[in-house]
């Protein structure tokens, strides 16, 4: 009976192994396996959902922001998000202000976290605070494995405003820690030739470039403001 299977199909996938093994010996008639198969199925829904609002919980987006409120949503149609995060690849989004950056990144991240994936969102000040405040309790190693945790950290602002020196050491070791580990995707209005102004050093910045480009996907939004044009940013 096509129930039985699905029934112990959906078992398995919420481990409960003792009821999928046993199952099959009972002799049940169809309307209990159809009440049976929507319960779990339900049960299913439940948990994802569950998981969908914890993870969405870590993630500390600013707020939620879909591709499809956008009319810059056409930049990224053909990228993947899911494979970009497996493939350990990072986005970086460049353009002026109110080109869409931030929503085109939290859009796709969005999509990721329907789809399972953990992520963090930070702008870059906040970062940068959070690394040298676990620096003054000699943290900052543990601070950095506990953003590893997550498959994808999401870096926004990033060069809006300047950040101490230190803290662009402790960026570097990030950065470093991150590649080819854990996405990310970045939001910023700089050209990388303008990167070294942020960092103070010539030869930090351009191997913090190097690592962040060598599996990166680039989308340039222009300069036109869609918020200055009242319409989704």
């Amino acid at each position: 009976m096509p129930l039985i299977k699905d029934a112990i199909n959906l078992l398995n996938k919420l481990g409960l192994h003792g009821m999928q093994f046993g199952l099959p010996s009972m002799e049940l008639d169809r309307s209990f396996y159809e009440q049976l198969v929507n319960l779990l199925q339900k049960e299913i829904e439940y948990k994802k959902s569950r998981s969908l609002t914890y993870r969405l919980k870590l993630a500390k987006l600013p707020q939620v922001k879909l591709l499809a409120d956008t009319k810059a949503a056409s930049l990224v149609t053909k990228l993947d998000v899911t494979e970009v995060i497996n493939n350990k690849e990072n986005l970086f989004f460049i353009g002026g202000s109110g080109s869409a950056k931030t929503h085109l990144a939290i859009g796709l991240a969005y999509n990721a976290l329907e789809l399972g994936k953990k992520i963090k969102f930070y702008t870059l000040v906040n970062l940068a605070r959070d690394l040298l405040s676990a620096q003054q309790y000699n943290s900052e190693c543990q601070f950095i494995r506990r953003l590893q945790k997550f498959d994808l950290l999401i870096i926004d602002e990033f060069g809006y405003v300047p950040i101490d020196k230190k803290a662009g050491v402790l960026l570097f070791e990030l950065f470093a820690r991150f590649y080819e580990q854990t996405s990310l995707f970045i939001t910023t209005h700089l050209k990388f030739d303008e990167w070294n102004d942020m960092f103070g050093d010539l030869k930090a910045t351009k191997a913090i470039i190097d690592r962040l480009t060598h599996h990166c996907h680039i989308i340039e939004t222009g300069n036109i403001s869609y918020r200055m044009k009242g319409g989704a940013n």
